[in-house]
C-alpha cells in the first residue's frame, strides 16, 4: 500500500512539472505575435517618420517664443488729444518702426498732449534738455529759431498746392542741409500743416479788407499780415477758441484743418484761400540726443528707414484733415470763398518785400541765403508736380 501511494505522488509531481513547462512555453509563443510584430512598430514611415519628429520640434520652439524688446518713451506736443496728430500720425510713425523691425521692439508711449507738460513754444527745449524723450510742435511758434527750414515758410517765396507737397520739399531741403538749428536733438522727420485759409465772420473778397483786422498768425506770417494792413496777434493755437468768443481777434489764418481739429467752424462763418500769405508752417518730430544714443543700432536704422514715409503719410493725413473738416462744416452753414484773381495778385504785390528781408537775414546768419531760397523755390516746383497717395482713417 505504501507504494502505491508513494507512486501516484510521483506521478503528480512529474505531472505538475509538465504543466508549468508547457505553460511557459505557451507565454513565450502567445507572446511573440506582439513582440515579433516589429514590421508594425519599427516601419520608418510610422516610427522615424518626419512628421512626427519635427511636430516634436515646432511645439517646443513655439512654446517658448522670443518676447519683443519693449522701449518707453515720453512724447510731448502741441496738439489736443483728440487731433489726427494724436490719434493717427503720432501712433502710426512708432507702429512703422515696429514693422521695420520685425516686432523685435516694442514701444510703450507715455502721451503728453499741448500744455501737459510743456507749452508749444517749449517743446523742443523740453525735448533738448529731457524734460521728454520725444516732442513735437511747430516751426511757427519759434520765429528765428530754424532759419534754414523756415526760409521755405516764407509767404510768396514757395507756395505749396497741398501739405504732400510742402512735406516732400520740406523733407528734400532738411537732408540736403542738415541744418545745425536742429543739430542739439535727433529729428525724427518733418511734416507740415499745408496752405492757409483766412476764417472769419465774412467772405474776404477785396484785399483792402485785410486792413485793420486783428488776425491771429503764426511767426512766419507776421509780417505778411503787417505788408497788408493787418494787426498780426501771435498766440498758441490752444488759446485761440477763447481769443475769438472775446472779441481779442478778429480773423485767424491757418490751415482748413483746425475748423475741425480746434473747433474753429464753432467761431467763424467764412474761410477764404489765403495762401499768398500763409504757405505753411513746418512741424518737426525729434528725439533726446542722449535718449537716441542709448538706442540699439538696429532700432536705430529702422527708425531712418521709415522717416521719409512717415512724413508723406502726415502730409496725406492732414490733406485729408482739410478735406474732412470742410466737409463737416457745411452742415453748420460754413462756407468756402476764393478772392478774385486780380485781388489775389495784389496780395503777392503787397508781400513781395518779404523775400529780400529774409534773404538779408539768411545772409547776415552766415548762411548761403540766395541758394537756400532757390532751393526752396526749385523743391517746391518738383514737389508740386508730382501725385501723392492719399490717406483715409480706418473704419
Amino acid at each position: 500500500m505504501k507504494r502505491l501511494i508513494l507512486l501516484v505522488a510521483c506521478l503528480a509531481l512529474l505531472a505538475g512539472l509538465f504543466v508549468v513547462g508547457c505553460g511557459e512555453e505557451e507565454t513565450t509563443t502567445t507572446a511573440a505575435p506582439a513582440t515579433t510584430a516589429a514590421p508594425a512598430t519599427t516601419a520608418g514611415p510610422a516610427t522615424t517618420a518626419g512628421p512626427a519628429t519635427t511636430a516634436a520640434a515646432a511645439t517646443t520652439t513655439t512654446a517658448a517664443p522670443v518676447e519683443a524688446t519693449v522701449i518707453k518713451l515720453s512724447f510731448a506736443s502741441e496738439k489736443p488729444p483728440t487731433h489726427l496728430d494724436h490719434t493717427a500720425n503720432f501712433p502710426g510713425f512708432f507702429e512703422m518702426v515696429e514693422a521695420a523691425t520685425n516686432g523685435k521692439y516694442k514701444f510703450e508711449i507715455e502721451w503728453f498732449p499741448v500744455n501737459t507738460i510743456l507749452a508749444p513754444p517749449d517743446v523742443y527745449d523740453g525735448v533738448k534738455t529731457g524734460v521728454v524723450d520725444c516732442g513735437q510742435s511747430s516751426m511757427g511758434y519759434t520765429p528765428r529759431q530754424f532759419p534754414v527750414m523756415q526760409t521755405m515758410m516764407q509767404p510768396g517765396i514757395s507756395p505749396p498746392k497741398n501739405t504732400s507737397a510742402m512735406v516732400a520739399a520740406g523733407m528734400e531741403l532738411y537732408n540736403k542741409y542738415q541744418p545745425k538749428e536742429l543739430a542739439d536733438t535727433h529729428v525724427l522727420y518733418i511734416y507740415a500743416c499745408g496752405p492757409g485759409w483766412l476764417h472769419a465772420d465774412f467772405p474776404l473778397e477785396r484785399a483792402d479788407q485785410l486792413k485793420g483786422l486783428r488776425i491771429r498768425c503764426s511767426g512766419t506770417s507776421t509780417r505778411a499780415i503787417e505788408l497788408v494792413g493787418g494787426d498780426p496777434i501771435a498766440m498758441p493755437m490752444a488759446d485761440v477758441y477763447e481769443a475769438a468768443q472775446k472779441g481779442t481777434i478778429d480773423a485767424l489764418v491757418s490751415p482748413a484743418e483746425t475748423l475741425e481739429g480746434w473747433k474753429h467752424n464753432e467761431l467763424f462763418d467764412y474761410s477764404t484761400l489765403l495762401n499768398q500769405i500763409y504757405a505753411s508752417d513746418f512741424f518737426w518730430v525729434a528725439m533726446n540726443l542722449d535718449k537716441w544714443n542709448s538706442l540699439p543700432d538696429d532700432l536705430k536704422a529702422a527708425f531712418e528707414s521709415v522717416a521719409m514715409d512717415a512724413a508723406l503719410r502726415a502730409g496725406a493725413i492732414w490733406d485729408y484733415a482739410h478735406e474732412h473738416a470742410f466737409e463737416v462744416s457745411e452742415p453748420l452753414g460754413h462756407k468756402k470763398a476764393y478772392l478774385p484773381e486780380a485781388e489775389a495778385a495784389k496780395v503777392v504785390e503787397m508781400v513781395k518785400p518779404i523775400r529780400d528781408e529774409y534773404l538779408a537775414y539768411l545772409n547776415e546768419a552766415g548762411l548761403p541765403g540766395e541758394e537756400i531760397i532757390n532751393d526752396c523755390v526749385s523743391m517746391m516746383a518738383k514737389a508740386n508736380e508730382r501725385e501723392y497717395e492719399t490717406w483715409e482713417p480706418e473704419q
